[in-house]
């Protein structure tokens, strides 16, 4: 019985160490096609992590070296990014173009010229840094049809017909989809949704009675509510272009969450205190969830329908993470051992992991 309740605890902290090198903002491209050009902005940080572009070491990458790198990384896009018609591959030319900024940094713009561009019915075919970061995601946004088409290229997801006819049904579904993917694989949030659970698992006498495991839902709900409703207000108008912060304080803030609500935890503050604490964390998470979507969304009249179904995707993932892990930390609750090691313990390593990743991002 006793190595039945460490199994899920062990399985706890092996995801939580493990996964610490991907808790940082998640990595993204942005494709603008029209029918003259695919226009490609790709992050020097990622280029950083393909190549060794930083020739002479000092920490800056300079035009001069991103220009010398140009045919080795002409030679890399032509691979993962893939025109076809008919069956026939299409030729592509590739020409660093210049820079550009977005929200988490600077980004090389690409020039990516074909002749298939103006011919209906392209298949575009992407695969540009998946065998290096999984959470890797292509931002599209094409205008071939004369309606624009907005989607999102993932390891799961690697092609799509430009200019195809896509139902507003079909966008929310993909934008939906990613919303989940991103907090499922969005450690940093999801360890922070696990320090808001915890202190509902506490009990300072096991000879007393507990709380029904309605009311223990309850009350978590309430502080979720408050994170959610935060998080979901800058994510709007931060996605919308509203106001903006830069990505890497948000990052750091958001690593330090962490190890704040986990403080709290294991502090035992009381429930007023840790809904405040969800609900101005929360307006800094909406920062770190609205920087997939902010540099896209501008420019697209389908950015309300795909930050909606992008938002109500997060929430789908959030409540299934309450609905499985409240029960099970609840019942753990009754032991013992929870209480005097497991407890102190997992709020102990989710301190130690929200200061680890704010160094890492600082």
């Amino acid at each position: 019985m006793m190595r039945l309740i460490l199994i899920p605890v062990l399985v706890l902290i092996g995801a939580v160490f493990s996964n610490l090198s991907f808790a940082h903002k998640a990595s993204d491209s942005f494709l603008y096609i029209s029918s003259e050009q695919i226009r490609l902005d790709l992050a020097v940080q990622d280029m950083l992590r393909i190549d060794l572009i930083d020739v002479n070491g000092d920490g800056v990458v300079s035009w001069g070296e991103l220009r010398a790198t140009e045919p080795v990384f002409s030679d890399l896009l032509a691979k993962h990014i893939v025109l076809s018609h008919g069956g026939e591959r299409c030729g592509l030319d590739i020409v660093l173009r210049g820079m550009s900024d977005h929200s988490d940094g600077p980004y090389t713009s690409w020039s990516l010229t074909s002749d298939c561009l103006s011919r209906a019915a392209v298949n575009l075919d992407y695969s540009l840094l998946f065998n290096i970061d999984p959470q890797h995601r292509a931002l599209l946004l094409s205008n071939l049809s004369g309606e624009k088409q907005l989607s999102v290229l993932s390891p799961s997801n690697p092609s799509l017909v430009l200019g195809e006819d896509i139902s507003p049904l079909s966008t929310a579904g993909v934008f939906l989809w990613q919303g989940v993917v991103h907090l499922l694989v969005g450690y940093d949030h999801m360890l922070f949704l696990l320090a808001l659970l915890l202190p509902a698992t506490r009990r300072k006498n096991l000879g007393t009675q507990a709380e029904s495991l309605r009311r223990v839902f309850t009350d978590v709900a309430l502080v979720v509510t408050m994170f959610t409703l935060a998080h979901s207000f800058t994510l709007i108008a931060a996605s919308l272009g509203w106001f903006s912060l830069p990505s890497q304080p948000v990052e750091i803030a958001i690593a330090i969450s962490i190890s704040l609500a986990a403080l709290m935890a294991l502090m035992d503050v009381n429930a007023r205190l840790q809904r405040g604490l969800a609900m101005g964390v929360g307006l800094i998470h909406g920062f770190g969830f609205a920087g997939v979507l902010s540099d896209l969304l501008a420019a697209s009249p389908l950015k309300l329908l795909a930050l909606a179904s992008f938002n109500v995707g997060i929430e789908l993932a959030q409540l299934a993470l309450v609905i499985i892990v409240l029960p099970v930390l609840y019942r753990f609750s009754f032991l013992p051992l929870y209480q005097r090691r497991v407890f102190p313990l997992a709020s102990i390593l989710l301190i130690a992991s929200g200061l680890y990743m704010a160094a890492q991002r600082i």
